[in-house]
């Protein structure tokens, strides 16, 4: 009789564990899980509600997204799930109800199917403050047509405005890809408010379906798009033939790779095509890189000064056909100006700036690059030694360095480049004291009358 009672007290307390198991919160608590992706802070119907949900221990039974906006609830979102093995789901939508801009409360509730919580199932419900923009920036252009030879640069000027504001660039369409370049605030230089200016070029293409437009992003992910209407020209590609000998990679090739630390390959062929492709590829991240900040002002004034009584044995967009041995290694376009004069000749600023890198740079060897400001870089390669250092302001025509046969030069010579944020750009152009009128000066004083207008 005693070991009767004990059975049935231990099948009680083992079916009240089971019963406080399935059925309260106790034992099993609320796995709802609800990840707020976006909106953050800002909320436009122009950006996506991107949430994520999940539930570690039953299946979403419901899910109800409202915002509660001016004492109005206004539902944007509600599902309900028939099976109850859904345990994870992604949600992701744009919303076409009008709400109004300012102060609002997003609530995201979600329902599960648990047996727990006394048969009431879970519940997990998430509030957040956030603030409705859904208006777009303002965007006028304020220079008009352009043109620009491919590998050219060209200037636009435009104006934007919105409070909250976050990013205005310029972009460069072009076989599948867009080049982003920087545009500064130039108030300063405009004496008036929400002024930009940025410069662009347009890079080698294979389709040259290029276009391109101003972009004004606030911090609610509105998007203003503005083209800029650009005509371009093609230019003419100089075709090349460069014999590559054992003699040559000895003496250059592996002198880069004990500089760049760099483990010798299986042949000397291999050392030759990995310095003339990944370390090559490198150097280019590297100059995106210290390009990447620029002084807000033109640095500059006038045309860029050439290598003093130099003569040009390569240009820029050359196309260089690579043989070893009789064959075919490498193809690669010649990426600025190759400039000749005697051995060991002094190099002269092309143009007021501040010098940001002065150091070894791959292909490049010793090297030095000027900030002029507005985005425009100059560089200068195959240097020896250098006479002016980084963070030295240094006027047009000062002797900066001495030229030598560093990093991939067959002889002793200047690589010349001028840059657009990073970007490689014809220099041919910044030569010409022409262009430099038509193309920038004329453009700025376009701009300054046509903002006139505004406001």
């Amino acid at each position: 009789m005693r070991k009767m009672r004990v059975l049935t007290a231990l099948l009680i307390l083992i079916a009240i564990a089971y019963i406080a198991y399935e059925y309260t919160p106790i034992a099993v608590r609320n796995g709802i899980n609800v990840t707020i992706n976006s909106p953050e802070n800002y909320f436009s119907k122009y950006k996506d509600v991107n949430i994520d949900i999940s539930d570690k221990n039953a299946g979403i039974k419901n899910i109800s997204i409202q915002i509660v906006s001016m004492n109005t609830v206004i539902k944007l979102y509600t599902k309900t799930f028939e099976d109850n093995f859904i345990k994870n789901f992604k949600i992701k939508f744009k919303t076409d109800k009008i709400i109004p801009d300012g102060k609002a409360v997003m609530i995201v509730s979600v329902s599960d199917y648990s047996r727990n919580n006394f048969l009431n199932g879970f519940t997990k419900t998430i509030r957040r403050n956030i603030i409705v923009d859904s208006k777009k920036p303002v965007v006028h252009l304020l220079s008009g047509i352009d043109r620009i030879r491919i590998t050219g640069t060209a200037l636009a000027v435009f104006y934007a405005k919105d409070s909250n504001l976050k990013e205005v660039y310029v972009g460069v369409s072009h076989d599948g890809i867009t080049d982003k370049f920087k545009a500064f605030d130039a108030s300063s230089f405009f004496n008036k408010k929400n002024v930009y200016l940025g410069f662009f070029t347009y890079r080698l293409s294979k389709d040259k379906n290029y276009s391109t437009n101003v972009y004004a992003v606030d911090t609610a992910g509105n998007v203003t798009v503005v083209h800029i209407p650009v005509y371009y020209s093609d230019i003419k590609i100089r075709k090349s033939k460069i014999n590559i000998t054992d003699s040559f990679i000895k003496n250059k090739v592996l002198a880069i790779m004990e500089n760049e630390n760099i483990q010798k390959k299986d042949n000397l062929l291999d050392d030759f095509l990995y310095v003339n492709n990944t370390v090559r590829k490198q150097d280019a991240e590297k100059i995106m890189q210290i390009c990447a900040k620029s002084e807000p002002e033109f640095l500059w004034k006038g045309r860029f000064e050439q290598l003093k009584n130099s003569k040009v044995t390569a240009t820029f967009g050359d196309k260089r056909s690579y043989y070893y041995k009789g064959k075919l290694i490498d193809i690669k376009h010649h990426m600025g100006y190759d400039l000749a004069s005697i051995r060991n000749a002094r190099v002269n600023a092309a143009n007021s700036g501040i010098i940001v890198f002065e150091g070894y740079l791959g292909v490049y060897g010793n090297a030095m690059i000027i900030d002029h400001g507005f985005g425009i870089f100059s560089l200068y390669g195959h240097l020896s030694e250098f006479l002016s250092k980084v963070g030295e302001k240094v006027r047009k025509g000062q002797y900066i360095a001495i030229t030598d046969t560093t990093g991939l030069a067959g002889g002793d010579h200047l690589h010349f480049d001028v840059l657009v944020d990073g970007y490689y750009t014809n220099p041919i152009d910044w030569w010409d004291p022409h262009w430099i009128k038509t193309h920038i000066t004329s453009v700025l004083r376009e701009a300054r009358t046509r903002l006139s207008l505004i406001d």
